[in-house]
């Protein structure tokens, strides 16, 4: 009988040391962390920078940009509207619209012929964003100046998901080239052809409003 009660608990212990070696371990918490880190983005709440505003664009009148999507396969802006849906100053302001973006893909968002070409003295271009997506995007600024229109990008920055406000685009630091090398300043700065805003990294479809775009003095 002894024998029998022994080897039922051996049985036992085997049993539930297989069952544990089965069960699916505890997510790692530092991946979980980094995953979790953009879906947690806190939307930009900046105060106005000191300096003079020039004012770039505030959608009062025609639209003036386009989405590079209509016209480029791999990028995937589909849409630039103006609407009186959102605005943080005048009624109206821009939607612009994207299709699905795969990871390291963009969608982009340009305008050329700009009043203010001369952006010598500018330290930073401000702007309100308004994301109504499903989840945080990343958004840089990309200027092309002089006759060549060579390629000049500021930082990424983070939009976390609503109202986005006095989002800031720093003209003088982390300025990289279209090959991501970091250089001094923006090249051809006191002939800025065209710009874009461009949106990159995985996201769902959707669409940004944007309004009151300044440049800083």
């Amino acid at each position: 009988m002894q024998k029998s009660i022994q080897a039922a608990l051996l049985f036992m212990q085997a049993a539930l040391l297989v069952s544990c070696a089965s069960m699916p371990g505890k997510p790692d918490s530092k991946i979980t962390a980094e995953n979790n880190k953009a879906e947690k983005a806190i939307p930009i709440n900046n105060p106005l920078p000191k300096g003079t505003l020039e004012l770039i664009d505030g959608f009062e009148e025609e639209n003036f940009w386009y989405a590079l999507g209509e016209s480029k396969s791999d990028d995937y802006s589909t849409d630039t509207d103006t609407t009186e849906e959102w605005s943080t100053q005048g009624d109206f302001c821009a939607q612009w619209s994207f299709a699905k973006i795969p990871q390291n893909a963009k969608a982009s968002f340009a305008i050329e012929n700009l009043v203010q070409k001369d952006w010598s003295s500018a330290k930073v271009l401000i702007a309100d964003i308004n994301n109504t997506c499903q989840n945080p995007l990343v958004i840089l600024l990309e200027t092309q100046g002089g006759p060549h229109h060579i390629i000049s990008r500021t930082q990424e920055i983070l939009l976390g998901i609503g109202e986005n406000i006095n989002v800031y685009f720093d003209l003088l630091h982390e300025i990289t080239d279209e090959n991501g090398n970091q250089i001094s300043a923006i090249t051809e700065k006191d002939d800025i052809r065209s710009i874009s805003f461009q949106i990159k990294g995985k996201s769902f479809s959707g669409s940004v409003f944007v309004d009151n775009i300044n440049l800083v003095y």
